[in-house]
């Protein structure tokens, strides 16, 4: 290079402002000496940031917060949590300000109500709950590989046992009634075991079997002097504990343990089908993504759990967590094994704190507006209004060329930058709709009457940007179902493209936000305890409390509500059309049928119907009318649709650093190498890889892959 010459910050053009996005630039805006590295502009369709997790402040229905979807974080979202924690550390708000903590922001839980909307069921709602674990999520805790998830499973099935029946409270008890066959085989295996150097069930004796003194022995030795070294090893010290655990549990089935407790004794059987399936696959040295060709429920059919702990309301409320099902249709639930099995496993045995965490108030403002000032305030440019319609192929080389945006408004005279936010009892919010005093004409009623976050939103100009002039690199975090046009000649010059595109799945979500009169406790008729859950095999399954953000919200006294709830589901893709009125009258249906599933005290009395009255609104219309003062959605854009993963898309995403085109880079919870399942974790860890692609920096990651054995 000649003397004095000196090189310029590569300028990155990032498009999309979701989870993924915002936090690759987070990352890079951490490096030290950043500024000189990168000049960052974020390029954003409408007026507000968050992608499918963001929400918006109704400022003509008092200030209320309005969501898409169901934002439940949970304990083993370290990379996200980390993110949000790094971000308050930040911001630094004055001692009194609403939502100054991490803490205060988002309120931890240890309890899941799991329910049914079927009536004949007889099965009453259950509450699981799990202790509070050590530390919060982001502190970095390692994950446990996947011998150990196996370990922690087997053992937890071999303790429960001996308390599915009250009659066969001993393992001396249960053993008699296994089959002949079965018990001869016991003795064989342990041989087996003892020949590849397991020392845990040295001194059992077949003639005088003491077979609680067994599995204690065998139980403890995971931790002693006589733990199993090698994988060899783990597996023939894990092949009679499985042996015993399938026996007993079949021979309990059948004396009736499923009547005394049919929640557990569905967990213990997929418990073990899923050690079987572990250990018989080797996804303890392959990892669970050699697993992701099929689908969960087949998978562990195949490693033989039954047909009863299949329909169990447990696995279907993670398909349901989840919307894994092919078009939304409920009926046809579908995922990738090892990215279904591999978040249960997290969730419920990787947790760090409590199992979850549910925002305080929208995570528009509890996330996404002090991200947005951090990241302004470090330096990153904002660009709202602005659609990418086309991403342009260098004819002659390897990258992007260019990138044609669409700008959607004309700013006001004397208006130099859209100014997003505005402040709600002191907290800085994402209005529901853009602030029209910013935007030329934005008093006309068709100016009002556009939805700016759709891609098929009118514009005002074209604009091109060209690679070397204003860009060098690009961060593409928008997902398939809104980036198919503008990917268009990407895909046609890179095959890859053309097949990620086919192989992304995506359905419709829809849902109602309601807010009552009566506090959470009174609908229930005793003090809450969960905060989020299923109610499974009903039009709406996933619900959330979100009582918390009434006091940041904006309501007179008089229409206070004691308590704000929120169901959400999958919708059907030809039913699709983006409508509130058919989710109106979804919900509609919802609360007709399955009100005491949730709420006890929230019917007629002397019926199962939902008390209407109990729906607050300032206008006073009656019954089922009043669900016109509520807020019902529907995900008509492309870019909300929700990312599914069936059996077979992993393998044909791309990388965020592995786009196929030397400066364009991906992020979001569609791209591949991180969880491949669309939910908050995912991608952050996308938007992470990117930034350590984009840097060359070596950023951690926690979780990134499975711990696997290398033997």
């Amino acid at each position: 290079m000649p003397a004095g010459t000196t090189t310029r910050p590569r300028k990155l053009a990032v498009f999309g402002g979701g989870l993924g996005s915002l936090s690759a630039v987070f990352a890079l805006t951490e490096l030290p000496n950043w500024r000189d590295r990168f000049d960052i502009t974020v390029y954003q369709i409408g007026w507000r940031l968050g992608g499918k997790a963001r929400s918006g402040r109704n400022l003509r229905a008092h200030a209320r917060s309005e969501g898409l979807g169901h934002h439940v974080w949970y304990g083993w979202y370290d990379n996200a949590f980390a993110l949000a924690r790094r971000v308050y550390a930040e911001t630094r708000k004055p001692p009194g300000a609403p939502l100054a903590t991490f803490k205060e922001a988002f309120k931890p839980c240890d309890t899941l109500l799991l329910g049914t909307g079927d009536r004949a069921d007889r099965v009453p709602p259950w509450t699981m709950t799990l202790p509070r674990g050590d530390g919060l999520p982001g502190d970095g805790a390692a994950q446990p590989s996947v011998w150990q998830f196996a370990q922690t499973l087997l053992l937890w099935a071999i303790d429960c046992i001996p308390r599915l029946h009250p009659q066969f409270a001993t393992w001396a008890a249960i053993v008699p009634r296994w089959p002949d066959a079965s018990r001869a085989l016991l003795p064989a295996l342990i041989r087996r075991a003892g020949g590849q150097g397991v020392r845990a069930y040295d001194g059992f004796d077949p003639q005088s079997p003491d077979y609680d003194l067994l599995l204690r022995r065998a139980a403890a030795a995971v931790d002693g002097e006589d733990a199993p070294r090698t994988s060899r090893q783990r597996r023939a010290w894990a092949q009679p504990l499985t042996h015993c655990g399938e026996q007993s549990l079949r021979a309990l089935v059948g004396l009736g343990a499923r009547e005394h407790h049919p929640q557990f004794t569905a967990m213990v059987d997929l418990a073990l089908a899923t050690v079987r399936g572990i250990l018989h696959d080797g996804l303890d040295r392959a990892g669970l993504s050699a697993i992701d060709d099929q689908d969960l429920r087949a998978w562990l059919r195949r490693h033989g759990a039954t047909e009863e702990s299949l329909a169990s309301t447990v696995l279907v409320a993670l398909y349901a967590d989840h919307m894994s099902y092919e078009s939304g249709d409920v009926e046809r639930p579908s995922g990738a094994a090892g990215a279904l099995l591999r978040a249960a496993l997290r969730r419920y045995l990787a947790f760090s704190g409590a199992l979850y965490y549910t925002p305080a108030a929208g995570l528009g403002e509890v996330l996404f507006a002090p991200l947005y000032r951090v990241l302004r305030d470090r330096g990153v440019a904002f660009q709202f209004f602005h659609k990418l319609k086309h991403l342009c192929p260098d004819p002659r080389g390897s990258g992007v060329s260019a990138a044609v945006i669409g700008r959607q408004i004309e700013l006001a005279p004397g208006v130099a930058e859209y100014e997003p936010l505005v402040k709600v009892k002191g907290l800085p919010c994402w209005p529901s709709r853009p602030l029209y005093s910013q935007i030329v004409l934005g008093d006309d009623p068709v100016i009002q009457a556009i939805d700016f976050e759709a891609n098929e939103s009118p514009e005002v100009e074209e604009v091109v940007l060209r690679v070397g002039v204003d860009f060098d690199d690009i961060l593409v975090a928008i997902p398939p179902p809104a980036l198919a046009g503008a990917a268009r000649e990407l895909a046609a010059r890179e095959p890859r493209w053309q097949t990620m595109l086919e192989h992304t799945h995506s359905i419709a979500a829809m849902g109602a936000q309601l807010w009552l009169s009566p506090t959470w406790a009174q609908l229930l008729g005793g003090s809450p305890r969960a905060g989020a859950g299923d109610v499974v095999r009903t039009e709406l399954p996933r619900w959330a409390n979100l009582s918390t953000a009434a006091a940041y919200e904006g309501w007179p006294r008089e229409h206070w509500p004691g308590a704000i709830a929120s169901l959400s589901g999958p919708r059907r893709d030809r039913a699709a059309d983006g409508s509130r009125e058919p989710v109106r009258d979804l919900a509609e249906t919802w609360l007709k049928s399955h009100p005491r599933a949730l709420w006890p005290e929230a019917s007629l009395v002397g019926t199962d119907e939902f008390n209407w009255e109990l729906l607050l609104d300032p206008q006073g219309r009656a019954g089922e009318h009043r669900l016109a003062a509520q807020h019902c959605w529907s995900t008509q854009n492309a870019s909300d649709r929700q990312i599914v993963t069936l059996p077979g898309d992993p393998r044909h995403r791309l990388g965020a650093g592995d786009s196929g085109f030397r400066n364009l880079y991906l992020a979001g919870d569609w791209v591949g190498g991180a969880l491949d399942l669309g939910c908050a974790e995912s991608a952050v860890m996308t938007g992470l890889q990117a930034a350590r692609a984009l840097s060359g920096e070596a950023i951690t990651i926690h979780g990134e892959r499975d711990r696997v054995d290398l033997e």
